[in-house]
């Protein structure tokens, strides 16, 4: 068996050449890589195009990838679900990764999350934390992890099996904008059917912080927050009285 990990890019090259080493360093299990990129124009592509055919060569467990390239900056769901659509179709993988460019995580890391998740069938996903808190460690059929007792995952690193995705199908890419609540709105829809979500023991480390996440692009994160809220609390709604579909299809024309 193996898993894809998807990640999409804009820019910020060097963060994304940092993602990939830790990826390379800390995954034992074996993957696939799949790459959105939203038009980077810092050679991220190029960059990506070099290098991991050569990657393939030297890591046991790295087995394969793809390269998408769009022409202009669709936004990060349709960017999230342009990577499943080609996991999916592509290497029909039992296990899926959300994974950001900025973040580092712990050694073993996709072992441990497959591992919690096959024992414990109640749980959907588990991902590495990057929040500012830790949550409670609990122990379940000999698997130390953390569990998230309300909210969602975030999918800087989410892994979730392929039957998830067959009930939920497809990130929202059309409520949110380029940036926003596709994370959340996709934990609402996980816990609406029923399951449970958490985190594997150790945390990751966010490399997209400090000096990265200020100006200009700090305050475009802010300001998408701050508009999608008020669609994400009615869509929290609707979900749960299942007026609104929990599964969304994803159109080949976005």
């Amino acid at each position: 068996m193996t898993a894809s990990i998807m990640i999409v890019t804009y820019n910020r090259l060097e963060l994304t050449k940092k993602t990939l080493d830790n990826i390379f360093k800390t995954t034992k299990y074996p993957y696939n890589i799949i790459f959105v990129d939203n038009g980077s124009i810092d050679g991220t592509v190029e960059y990506l195009d070099k290098t991991l055919y050569q990657k393939t060569e030297h890591f046991e467990s790295f087995r394969d990838y793809a390269i998408i390239s769009n022409k202009d900056n669709l936004g990060i769901a349709i960017g999230r679900n342009q990577c499943l659509r080609e996991a999916v179709r592509k290497y029909d993988d039992d296990w899926l990764v959300t994974f950001d460019n900025d973040v580092a995580v712990p050694d073993g890391w996709l072992t441990e999350a497959i591992d919690i998740l096959k024992l414990n069938p109640q749980y959907a996903s588990i991902g590495v934390n990057f929040e500012d808190k830790t949550f409670p460690i609990i122990k379940l059929n000999g698997k130390e992890f953390q569990h998230k007792n309300q909210g969602n995952l975030g999918t800087a690193c989410m892994v979730f099996n392929k039957s998830l995705h067959k009930m939920l199908g497809y990130f929202n890419h059309t409520d949110y904008g380029k940036y926003g609540e596709e994370d959340a709105d996709w934990g609402m829809r996980t816990r609406v059917i029923g399951f449970q979500l958490g985190y594997i023991k150790e945390n990751g480390k966010h490399l997209g912080s400090g000096s990265y996440d200020t100006g200009p692009y700090r305050k475009f994160k802010t300001d998408s927050h701050k508009k999608n809220l008020l669609k994400f609390n009615q869509n929290c709604r609707d979900y749960t009285r299942r007026v609104k579909p929990l599964y969304i299809k994803f159109n080949e024309k976005n």
